[in-house]
């Protein structure tokens, strides 16, 4: 009996000991931490590394500790940033809250592009299930561009979506592609509308004006969705637009930019060359004004010609680059509202 009491004290005594052993290098591990571990899980208030934000985005940011870092802007010299002043026009005037629209109903929506971009913009539903219209806005320019045309549309009967470019009006970006990356943000603002349960199923259409028109037609080329597009002012190559693209020096810079930034040729923003590609699923309708010295009319008639049915054009005296809504407002609005009709009621 003195045995077993002896036996159970000396393991009680050797439970303790463990006890106070383990205790002491658990306190030790807490104190002195893994530095490696440590550095391997980021601060939840830390900013986000390269490798998690969209190259954009990040050069977008006002403010670098580590210039060395940001390798586009290093890389910039000051010649290079004069010879590519047609990709940063500016983000366009100033964009109101939406309550303060009088033009027409407008709520604030936001979307995300591809390179994971956040594009603001306007939607305003008329009725459920009816035909949308995306209208893409210009150079310089943001959606305060397009109020005007999507308010007689809406007017009509559409649902109507506004949305700034990628470097445009409140959304994010760092440049101007001509078109290139900006067709990229339509397909975007797309698939966010058949996210929508009002109009998952509606039908699509584009305005797209000069800039927006070449994203409108290089997004088309991609897509089935949009079954109407009107072309207005649309360049040929909208790398070699005067005043975006001065000269050839110019567009070998932009081109070199472009091509370090976003991966893409943006020589390959050529309307011309992608308008045939509609043929079949997209009815497309070219508007130029006959005093456009921008993109002449002689530009408009060969889109045409290179275009497969269904097609239109309506050529607008006296109109300047993308003046046509300005010089005849009311042979404007009958016939992009007939041209919509058609193809999507």
């Amino acid at each position: 009996m003195h045995f077993t009491l002896f036996i159970r004290r000396l393991v009680f005594g050797l439970l303790l000991v463990f006890t106070l052993l383990a205790g002491w290098l658990l306190h030790g591990m807490i104190l002195a931490p893994d530095k490696s571990a440590t550095e391997s899980s980021p601060d939840v208030n830390s900013q986000l590394g390269s490798g998690n934000v969209p190259i954009s985005s990040q050069l977008g940011t006002s403010t670098r500790n580590n210039p060395v870092e940001d390798f586009a802007f290093n890389s910039l010299i000051s010649d290079q940033i004069k010879s590519t002043a047609g990709l940063h026009p500016g983000r366009g005037p100033a964009i109101p809250a939406a309550e303060d629209v009088t033009a027409l109903p407008v709520k604030d929506v936001k979307f995300y592009n591809w390179r994971g971009e956040l594009l603001s913009g306007w939607l305003a539903l008329n009725t459920p299930e009816a035909p949308v219209i995306i209208l893409s806005h210009g150079t310089p320019g943001n959606r305060m561009s397009m109020l005007q045309r999507a308010a007689f549309l809406y007017k009509h009967g559409y649902n109507v979506l506004l949305f700034d470019f990628q470097s445009y009006g409140l959304s994010q970006g760092v440049m101007s592609t001509l078109g290139m990356m900006e067709s990229e943000d339509i397909l975007a603002a797309i698939s966010f509308l058949h996210g929508l349960p009002d109009i998952m199923y509606s039908k699509i259409g584009v305005l797209g004006l000069s800039m927006g028109a070449t994203a409108a037609v290089l997004a088309a080329s991609r897509s089935s969705d949009i079954l109407a597009l009107v072309a207005e002012s649309c360049p040929v190559d909208a790398t070699r637009v005067p005043g975006d693209v001065p000269d050839e020096a110019s567009r070998e810079a932009d081109q070199q930019l472009v091509e370090d930034v976003y991966g893409v040729d943006i020589t390959q923003a050529r309307p011309i060359d992608y308008v045939h590609k509609l043929a079949g699923r997209t009815a497309i309708f070219f508007i130029n004004g006959d005093a456009d010295n921008i993109t002449p009319l002689a530009g408009m008639q060969a889109l045409y010609q290179a275009a497969s049915n269904p097609k239109q054009y309506w050529v607008v005296p006296n109109a300047g680059h993308a003046q046509s809504f300005t010089i005849d407002p009311d042979g404007y609005m009958q016939r992009v509202d007939a041209f919509f009709d058609t193809y999507l009621r």
